[in-house]
């Protein structure tokens, strides 16, 4: 799920997905979860002797469900669960959102090259700790970025300052999800290589796998709820379905308050339980509240101390 940037000009409340690691998750799922070891033997033949040639590499498992499936899942679970203004259809929404993503999904040819040089690796080296690297890099090349556009969306609304500090925090939850998940892949593909037989590789492969699983899982189900939140809020400052991905002003005043106060106190919750899961992985990545120390606040308190016209946002 693509991050949309738009730097000057009008400022949309972007709600297309993850913040700037894009569909980071998904990605991980398709190119860790997806694949698995095969092992070619062929005999060559070289200076008129017949060798025997091994090659290790992977190949792609078929999903239970394409990126397609998951998108659709998800907005039906975040529009089957919220109030919609009258002047929308809830299928219509649904087919809207999931467009925009799945148009963004499509057009990365970026992540697609980075898994195809995936599957076509041998198992010499570390191709599957190189491609969660790539992932990570992504992210931290865009997190400013998104940072930027939240804290110019904040000036440009008069929603609470804590509905978008809580958006913060899952950024930075993300980061530490991105960075454990880098851990666990680093140790079980060292281990697979360090493996005697392709027996033994495949098995730690698969214990890397079944290690990634529940955390993945938790941060899909964590990122619903933080969707949610800003979908919510999208769609009740949006008059039509071109406006709907990139409202120009978010006012509170137009939405169901106590709705509002339902929304975030569930995704709050869910933010704590994935943190608190994390927590049990690796506690030295995991920081437990967003203060002034942390650099995610800083950028956002320095962005919002700039004078608002510096931004050049319409109204």
């Amino acid at each position: 799920m693509n991050m949309h940037y738009i730097v000057g000009g009008d400022l949309g409340f972007n709600v297309s997905g993850v913040p700037s690691g894009g569909y980071s998750e998904s990605a991980l799922r398709f190119g860790l979860m997806n694949v698995r070891p095969i092992e070619v033997v062929e005999t060559i033949k070289r200076f008129g002797l017949k060798l025997r040639r091994v090659t290790r590499s992977f190949e792609s498992l078929k999903p239970t469900r394409s990126y397609a499936d998951l998108v659709n899942f998800e907005n039906e679970a975040i529009f089957g669960s919220i109030e919609i203004p009258k002047w929308f259809d809830a299928e219509k929404i649904v087919q809207t959102f999931s467009n925009h993503s799945i148009t963004n999904y499509e057009q990365d040819t970026e992540l697609k090259e980075e898994v195809e040089r995936l599957r076509k690796a041998k198992r010499m080296g570390r191709p599957l700790l190189s491609f969660t690297q790539f992932i990570i890099q992504r992210f931290e090349s865009k997190r400013d970025n998104y940072l930027e556009v939240e804290a110019h969306r904040f000036l440009n609304s008069n929603l609470p300052f804590s509905f978008y500090n809580k958006l913060t925090v899952f950024d930075n939850t993300y980061y530490d999800f991105l960075k454990i998940v880098e851990d666990i892949v680093r140790m079980y593909e060292f281990r697979a290589n360090a493996a005697r037989s392709f027996e033994m590789y495949r098995r730690k492969i698969d214990e890397m796998k079944r290690k990634l699983i529940p955390l993945i899982d938790k941060l899909d189900e964590c990122h619903l709820h933080y969707s949610r939140s800003k979908k919510y809020v999208s769609i009740w400052n949006s008059k039509d379905y071109e406006e709907i991905l990139y409202p120009k002003f978010l006012d509170i005043n137009k939405v169901d308050y106590s709705e509002f106060e339902r929304i975030s106190n569930d995704y709050e919750t869910k933010l704590r339980e994935t943190r608190e899961i994390l927590l049990d992985y690796n506690a030295d990545y995991l920081r437990e509240e967003l203060d002034l120390k942390d650099p995610t606040t800083k950028m956002f308190g320095k962005l919002l101390m700039l004078p608002q016209s510096s931004f050049n946002l319409d109204s």
